[in-house]
Parts: C-alpha cells; structure tokens; sequence
C-alpha cells in the first residue's frame, strides 16, 4: 500500500457512505486494505495481516440482496480504523523520505 493507493481508498469509502451497497463491494474494499477472509463463526470474517490490533471484521452476504443502512455504516466505520492505521504507518514512511529529501537530493550544489 503507498500514499497514492490509500487516498484512493478514502474516496472511494467517503463515496460508499453515500449509498446502500452490497457486500462484495465492502469485501473487495476490505482485501484491498490488507484484510484476507478466514474461517470462524457464521458469518464471514475478515482479519487485517498487516495490523493485528484491529478487530476481526465480519462482513455478512445476504444473498446478493444490499446491506442494512447499519450494518453498512459499522463496517465502513471499521474500515476506516484500518485507513487511519495505513495512515499512520504511512505517514512515518513520508516523513522520513521529506528528510532525505530536504538533506540532500544527490544532486551536487555546489557547497561543499
């Protein structure tokens, strides 16, 4: 995941909120957010690999029909905890290339 596909990614979240949706559409968001379906319980679980203080999410498949207005909103909400996670891990990324960055390209300026 890098700054340019987590954008992406809030968009398209801020554009689900907006209308029902089915359940496909929510798990292929969550597979892109590093989540993977695993087996326990009745409905189907998502578990992030990546962050493993995140919550197993369970996104429930009701015969293709839309979500409830609920349940679409608490998951949306849970994926959103993984955005702020990618943010945050992201984010530390960023910094570090700006530093490098700031301290000197490669270019030669001259001063030296």
């Amino acid at each position: 995941m890098n700054r340019k596909n987590l954008n992406k990614v809030k968009r398209e979240l801020a554009q689900l909120r907006r209308s029902p949706q089915k359940a496909a559409t929510l798990e292929s968001l969550a597979g892109r957010l590093g989540r993977k379906l695993v087996k326990r319980g009745k409905e189907p679980m998502w578990e992030n690999i990546e962050f493993d203080q995140l919550y197993a999410l369970s996104i429930p498949r009701h015969g293709g029909r839309d979500l409830s207005p609920g349940t679409q909103r608490s998951i949306l909400d849970q994926l959103d905890d993984d955005v702020l996670a990618w943010e945050e891990l992201l984010g530390d990324d960023e910094d570090d290339e700006e530093a490098q960055n700031e301290c000197g390209d490669g270019e030669d300026n001259g001063i030296g």
